[in-house]
Parts: C-alpha cells; structure tokens; sequence
C-alpha cells in the first residue's frame, strides 16, 4: 500500500481534535507513530482502520 502525505494546515485547536481520514472521513483517534523533528516540529503517521489509508502530517509549535 503506497504511504500518502496529506497537506494539513493545523492550528492549535485542530491538533488536539481527532482528524478526519482524508480518504474516507472515518474519525481517527491518534496516530500510528508520532516522531519529533526539531525546532518545535512534529511529524505524525496516521492509518485509517477503516480503509487503511496511509498519510502523514507534520505540526509546528512557536514559542509564543
């Protein structure tokens, strides 16, 4: 199964929502690994359970 990169535009308050698939829109409840990349960056895999659809998003944190 090919691993798909989602755009996402993440503020705070879509963070610490469950996403959508964007595949199916099935709810996802976290992700399959979440890696920290430095300069306040996260990167998060997602698998829809539902379709199986893999994709990646990344969300950054400012200081402020």
């Amino acid at each position: 199964m090919p691993l798909h990169t989602a755009p996402c535009e993440i503020g705070l308050s879509r963070y610490f929502s469950m996403p959508l698939c964007p595949h199916c829109g099935d709810m996802l409840l976290a992700p399959e690994k979440s890696q920290f990349a430095g300069n306040g960056r996260v990167r998060h895999l997602w698998s829809c359970e539902s379709c199986g659809y893999e994709f990646r998003t990344a969300v950054e944190f400012s200081d402020a």
